[in-house]
């Protein structure tokens, strides 16, 4: 496979869309690694992200975030998870762009709030720092209208409505082959 100018793939969109699940299936996939930043935020910080907002309030967190960003953006053949307010930050869209191909996954805001509310249970905790502990769907949708002008920068788009993680991933692997396909065709002039 031809990794063009820009060897990763980051996943973003808002928390519920199936970065998580159907990236580490993507990389799997590829034979990537898989890079999730909440995780990757939590080593780094020694802590979980509810604490860290408490702690360092929200410029803090996303000043982590960038740090861990970075990380990411310095390696190469990753499959790399964004939390929903990564691509907010002008430094981090250039940071994705400028070393992989960012895709932006979607849901409606209904099916978000339901995934959301679904999966914390098994998680054991707080929605998201953003939402608090329930994801109403005003928020929601509130929090998505914010984001679209961040979010519209992607290279490409995947709707997850309906869809299995094992076909988002695929999705995914398709939706990168065609972009870097494009990237390396020759230039007519």
């Amino acid at each position: 496979m031809s990794f063009g100018k820009r060897g990763n793939i980051y996943l973003i969109g808002f928390s519920g869309t199936g970065k998580t699940n159907s990236g580490r299936q993507a990389a799997a996939l590829l034979g990537w690694r898989f890079f999730e930043m909440d995780d990757e935020i939590e080593a780094a910080a020694g802590r979980k992200i509810p604490e860290i907002f408490e702690q360092k309030g929200e410029e803090g967190f996303r000043q982590i975030e960038t740090d861990v960003l970075r990380i990411a953006a310095s390696r190469s053949e990753l499959v790399v998870s964004t939390g929903g307010g990564v691509p907010t930050r002008e430094e981090n869209r250039k940071l994705m762009s400028e070393s992989g191909y960012v895709i932006r996954l979607t849901a409606n805001p209904e099916t978000i709030s339901a995934r959301l509310t679904a999966s914390a249970g098994r998680r054991g905790r707080a929605l998201r720092p953003m939402l608090g502990r329930d994801a109403p769907v005003d928020r929601v949708r509130a929090l998505l209208a914010e984001r679209e002008e961040a979010y519209a920068t992607a290279d490409g788009e995947i709707s997850t409505e309906g869809l299995r993680h094992a076909d988002v991933a695929q999705l995914i692997v398709d939706t990168w082959n065609h972009l870097s396909q494009q990237e390396d065709a020759p230039v007519d002039h």
